[in-house]
């Protein structure tokens, strides 16, 4: 049992217990005329929200006012009681600190003597602010533009077009290195890439790798317009070919099959006058330029013009590899063919500084090899279709591919006759390394001529052929372009052929 004497409660208290108890639901209505509240408790309940927001200690009075143990402990119906608050601690104590931490009471007070004037500028004295200066950012754009201006004009500007690096996925384009015949010796063997269309000449890319040069800041400067300079084929590291003459200005870029240029400037220097033998004194050094049938020219340095011309052959001989067989080479002057020079005679005696290598048995000069140079075409790609023969097949169609760096045979579809031979023809290809020999075989009545074409084996570690057959000019064609190709390239296989083919050409000498 448990005394009370808050009215309100014992009243919710009873309602409560009764509509849990009761179903009938006569004593709920026998208090419902006891229910008001009286004005006390509106009051306390009123003061109760302030309180809470200003003074901590009014909170635990009014609580006190509420039991926090219900009277039974069977029926809990206090609105506090679901809250489990911890123990020892007292109700409503985190709303108050949380709401303590936001507020800050500032006690004010009117001084009861005034202060001096002194003080008070010391304590609020005016303090002076520097102006900042406004930081001025500026874009990648307008700092190029910058620098663009203060560059000079790049008279080769028209020729920046055939720039071909930002068109290599949708035009066709050719990537080359080039090498600078005028910087410093440290460096002439770096190279400058350069990508240009496919569809410029010679011409504009000499253009191109002027206006990259200047572009570049590079020293020294260039001068004149791109007729000024050339380019000539250049090794990989950077030494410029001479055997061969420049590249035709006015041809394509895409004819030739070459990746390493030479920037090469044309001068008085470049191209010594003919009679420049005479005009020079005949203790100083000279330039021989030795022209060679199908095989282009070749320049040789002599230290002295009076060295006998048997000096000269024989220089041109070691850097042409030829060796001496049963056809002798001799020296003609390039303005009088077909008379061959004494070689006993001094070099400032003949006048000039030009001559051409020939054969020994040439009694007469060839109107068509007269004016025959280097075909540069011959490293270029190109196809024939030519016929396949096979010991136990029938002849195959087959288109032959030949450039400088590989040879291709791809059989031509062609409708199915008959089932009787059941092996077909596969397309292969070779690299270029490992073509050892090319030469015409037999000549037919009907006018058709065979060639074999010899290679290395890399499977079986042996040397093979193929026999194809063609007419007479395009069989002629064909060698003739794999023989340039021989010639301009250096293969370690086709050595080795060529010297075991000498030893069985030996030996069935010294058995006849």
């Amino acid at each position: 049992m448990a005394f009370l004497d808050d009215e309100d409660f014992l009243i919710s208290h009873i309602r409560h217990s009764c509509v849990t108890s009761d179903d009938t639901g006569m004593c709920e209505m026998v208090i419902v005329n006891e229910e008001a509240e009286n004005d006390k408790i509106k009051q306390r309940r009123k003061l109760l929200g302030r309180k809470l927001q200003s003074d901590s200690g009014s909170i635990e009075m009014d609580m006190a006012d509420i039991p926090s143990v219900p009277p039974s402990f069977d029926i809990d119906v206090s609105p506090l009681s679901m809250r489990n608050p911890k123990p020892g601690g007292k109700p409503g104590k985190s709303l108050i600190d949380r709401h303590e931490m936001k507020t800050r009471n500032i006690l004010w007070k009117d001084p009861q003597e005034p202060l001096p004037s002194s003080e008070i500028e010391s304590l609020f004295k005016k303090r002076t602010l520097n102006n900042k200066a406004q930081a001025t950012s500026s874009s990648q754009l307008s700092n190029l533009l910058k620098q663009t201006l203060r560059k000079p004009n790049n008279p080769y500007l028209d020729y920046a077009r055939f720039d071909g690096e930002a068109y290599q996925r949708t035009c066709p384009t050719k990537k080359l290195r080039i090498f600078l015949t005028m910087v410093d010796e440290d460096d002439k063997c770096f190279p400058m890439f350069v990508t240009v269309l496919g569809s410029a000449t010679v011409h504009e890319l000499t253009g191109l790798i002027m206006y990259k040069y200047t572009a570049e800041n590079l020293e020294p400067p260039l001068h004149g317009q791109p007729d000024r300079y050339c380019l000539q084929i250049a090794e990989d590291d950077g030494v410029v070919d001479t055997d061969f003459p420049a590249l035709d200005k006015d041809e394509s870029i895409t004819k030739f099959g070459f990746t390493c240029l030479a920037l090469v400037e044309i001068g008085p220097k470049a191209a010594p006058p003919k009679q420049a033998v005479a005009a020079s004194p005949p203790s100083a050094g000279a330039i021989v330029k030795v022209y060679e049938p199908l095989r282009g020219y070749a320049q040789v340095k002599v230290d002295s013009t009076k060295v006998k011309m048997k000096v000269v052959f024989d220089k041109m001989l070691k850097k042409r590899n030829l060796r001496r067989t049963g056809h002798e080479y001799v020296l003609e002057k390039a303005s009088e063919p077909g008379v061959s020079l004494d070689l006993e005679a001094p070099l400032a005696s003949m006048g000039t500084l030009e001559f051409v290598l020939t054969r020994g048995d040439r009694t007469k000069p060839n109107p068509a090899e007269k004016d025959v140079k280097f075909d540069f075409t011959s490293f270029q790609y190109k196809s024939y279709r030519v016929h396949m023969l096979h010991k136990l097949r029938t002849v195959t169609e087959v288109q032959l591919g030949i450039s400088k760096e590989i040879l291709e045979i791809v059989p031509v579809s062609a409708p199915k006759t008959t089932k009787l031979w059941l092996v077909k023809q596969r397309p292969v290809s070779y690299d270029m390394d490992y073509i050892v020999d090319c030469e015409m075989t037999d000549s037919r009545n009907t006018g058709r001529i065979a060639f074999r074409i010899s290679y290395f084996s890399q499977n079986s570690h042996e040397y093979k052929h193929h026999d194809f057959e063609a007419d007479s000019q395009m069989t002629d064609e064909i060698v003739k372009k794999v023989n340039h190709i021989f010639r301009s390239t250096v293969s370690e296989k086709r050595r080795e052929f060529q010297a075991s083919k000498e030893k069985k050409a030996e030996k069935r000498k010294s058995i006849r």
